[in-house]
C-alpha cells in the first residue's frame, strides 16, 4: 500500500512544477530552488518520524545526508537566466587569470584589417540596436566564418567596443576591475587599465557588466564598472584622463546586481544612469570630468540611457527604477514621465517603434508597453500607453523592431509581437537568455545563452533561422559585437573573433 502523505505531497509539488515549466513562468526556477528541497526535506522528516523507537536513528541519517551534500557541493551561481542553480564540487575552483595592472599602449596605430567597421558602443553607433545592411555572406554553411583568434578573458558580462584595430572590453582579474584593449587582428593585448575594485554577487556572478563607449573624434574611452566607477581613458594608450565615483556623486546606493548601463555621449557631456533610488541621470563634461547636471529622482536601472528623437524633439530616454523618462540633452530637465513601477530589474533598452512611439519591455510579471510621446498645444510632452501586454518578456535582452512587428527573446524563446495590437504571434526557437541585435532591414543576430550565434530572417509568419555558428560553449550573457564583417563574442571565460566572408 502506497503511503498517502508522500503520494499527495509528490502530486501537489509535481503539478506546481509542471505548470511553471509548461508555461515558461518567470519563477519556474523555484521548482528546483525551493520545491525540490522542500519535497526532500518533507519526505525525510516523514520517514524519520513515522516509526516510534527509530526516530532518532533515522533523523540522524537525514542529518548525515544533508551534511554530506553540503560538504561535497557548493552553490556556483545561476546556471542560466531563469536563476536555475548551478552546483560545483567544493574543491573545484575556477582558475583565475593573472592580474594585468596598468599596461600602457603604443602611440602608433596598426593597420586596420579589411572589412572592419567601427562599433564604438553598446548596441551600435547610435545605441539603438540597429546596424547597417550586411555586406557579408549570410549562408554560413556555404561560407563558414573564419576563426581569427580565441583568448582567455576574465570574469564579467561586458561586450566589446571596436574602433579601428582596437577592441575594448571590461573584465575582472582577481581583485582588479580592468579595462582591456586588444588588437582585433591578432587578439594581442595592446593596453590595460586596472582599478582596485571587485563586484561579486552570488546569482549574477563576478565582474563588470557594462560595455565601453568610445568617443571616436576625441580619442577617448568611457567605461563604468559594476560599482559605478566612471573612467575616461585615452583610446591609444589607456592613460587615465579622469575618473568619478558616480554612486557617490549621485548619493545613491548600488543596484543589487551591479551597475550595468553604458555611458552615453551627448554633445560635450557623457551621461550615466544613477543607482538605487535618487538621481536618475548625471552628466560630466568630457574634457575635465566636471559635473554638468543631474536630473530625475527615480534612480536608475540596468538599462542604458539612449538619445532618440521622439515627437520631433531630440531627448535622452532612460528606464528608471519605477518609470521611463525623456530628458533635455542640454540640461537634463525631465520632458515627460511615464510611471512604470515594479521591484524587479528592468534590463531591456527602450526601442523606438515609430517617430512618436517607444516600446518598453521587461519580465518578472511586469507588463510591456507601447508608449506614445506627443506634445500638447503649448509644446509640453507627455507619454501615454497605447497598449500593455505580458509579451514580450525580455529579461536580459532588448526587443528589435522591424516595421510593424517586434522580435524579442521571451523568457528564453524568440517571439514575434504585432506592434499595432500588442498580440504575440509565433513563439519558437530556444535561444535562452541571450542577446540580440538588428542587422539591416531583415536580419536578426542572436547570441544564444549557450554560446552559439544564430542569424534569423525576420518574418511575422514563422521563425526563419538561416545560419548558426558554434562559437562559445558556456553560459553567455554578453552582447555580441559586429564590427563590419568582424564578429567578436565573449563570456566570462573566453573571447573569440570571426571574420565573415564578404559578398
Amino acid at each position: 500500500m502506497v503511503p498517502k502523505f508522500p503520494l499527495f505531497l509528490t502530486l501537489i509539488l509535481a503539478s506546481v512544477t509542471a505548470w511553471l515549466w509548461i508555461n515558461d513562468h518567470v519563477m519556474r526556477s523555484l521548482s528546483v530552488m525551493v520545491l525540490l528541497p522542500l519535497w526532500l526535506l518533507m519526505i525525510g522528516l516523514w520517514w524519520s518520524l513515522r516509526l516510534k523507537g527509530q526516530r532518532m536513528k533515522r533523523l540522524a541519517v537525514v542529518i548525515a545526508c544533508l551534511a554530506t551534500f553540503f560538504a561535497l557541493f557548493r552553490y556556483d551561481g545561476s546556471a542560466d537566466g531563469s536563476a536555475f542553480p548551478s552546483l560545483a564540487w567544493r574543491w573545484h575552483q575556477k582558475v583565475n587569470l593573472p592580474a594585468l595592472h596598468n599596461i600602457a599602449g603604443k602611440a602608433a596605430a596598426d593597420a586596420v584589417p579589411a572589412g572592419v567597421a567601427d562599433m564604438p558602443r553598446f548596441l551600435g553607433s547610435k545605441g539603438d540596436g540597429v546596424l547597417a545592411e550586411p555586406d557579408w555572406q549570410t549562408d554560413w554553411k556555404a561560407f563558414p566564418p573564419r576563426e581569427v583568434w580565441r583568448i582567455a578573458v576574465g570574469d564579467g558580462w561586458s561586450g566589446f567596443a571596436v574602433v579601428g584595430n582596437r577592441a575594448i572590453t571590461q573584465e575582472q582579474r582577481g581583485e582588479e576591475e580592468c579595462v582591456t584593449c586588444y588588437d582585433i587582428a591578432t587578439g594581442k593585448l595592446l593596453w590595460s587599465h586596472a582599478d582596485k575594485a571587485r563586484f561579486d554577487e552570488a546569482m549574477g556572478g563576478i565582474g563588470p557588466r557594462a560595455t565601453p563607449t568610445v568617443d571616436v573624434p576625441k580619442g577617448l574611452v568611457f567605461t563604468i564598472g559594476a560599482k559605478g566607477l566612471l573612467n575616461c581613458l585615452d583610446l591609444v594608450t589607456g592613460a587615465v584622463r579622469w575618473s568619478h565615483a558616480t554612486l557617490k556623486d549621485t548619493a545613491t546606493d548600488n543596484l543589487q546586481w551591479g551597475k550595468s548601463s553604458s555611458p552615453l555621449i551627448v554633445g560635450d557631456v557623457v551621461v550615466c544612469s544613477g543607482g538605487k533610488n535618487g538621481t536618475s541621470l548625471i552628466a560630466y563634461r568630457r574634457e575635465d570630468g566636471q559635473i554638468a547636471w543631474q536630473a530625475g529622482n527615480d534612480g536608475g536601472n540596468y538599462s542604458s540611457p539612449v538619445l532618440l528623437t521622439l515627437a520631433g524633439r531630440e531627448q535622452i530616454v532612460n528606464v528608471n527604477s519605477g518609470s521611463v523618462t525623456g530628458h533635455d540633452p542640454a540640461t537634463g530637465t525631465v520632458l515627460w514621465r511615464f510611471e512604470w513601477p515594479g521591484g524587479f530589474p528592468k534590463v531591456a533598452q527602450a526601442v523606438q517603434a515609430a517617430p512618436d512611439r517607444l516600446l518598453v519591455t521587461s519580465s518578472y510579471g511586469l507588463k510591456s508597453h507601447l508608449l506614445e510621446i506627443k506634445a500638447d498645444a503649448t509644446g509640453k510632452l507627455s507619454g501615454t500607453s497605447v497598449w500593455s501586454a505580458s509579451a514580450p518578456r525580455t529579461k536580459f535582452s532588448s526587443a528589435s523592431v522591424f516595421g510593424t512587428h517586434a522580435y524579442a527573446i521571451d523568457e528564453g524563446t524568440l517571439c514575434c509581437v504585432d506592434l499595432s495590437t500588442g498580440e504575440r504571434g509565433w513563439r519558437e526557437g530556444r535561444y535562452g537568455f541571450g542577446q540580440q541585435i538588428r542587422v539591416g532591414g531583415q536580419w536578426l543576430l542572436i547570441q544564444a545563452e549557450k554560446g552559439f550565434v544564430a542569424l534569423i530572417k525576420a518574418s511575422p509568419e514563422r521563425l526563419v533561422e538561416v545560419s548558426r555558428l558554434e562559437a562559445l560553449s558556456a553560459k553567455t550573457w554578453n552582447p555580441p559585437t559586429l564590427a563590419g564583417r568582424w564578429l567578436i563574442l565573449r563570456n566570462d571565460l573566453e573571447a573569440v573573433c570571426y571574420e565573415i566572408s564578404a559578398k
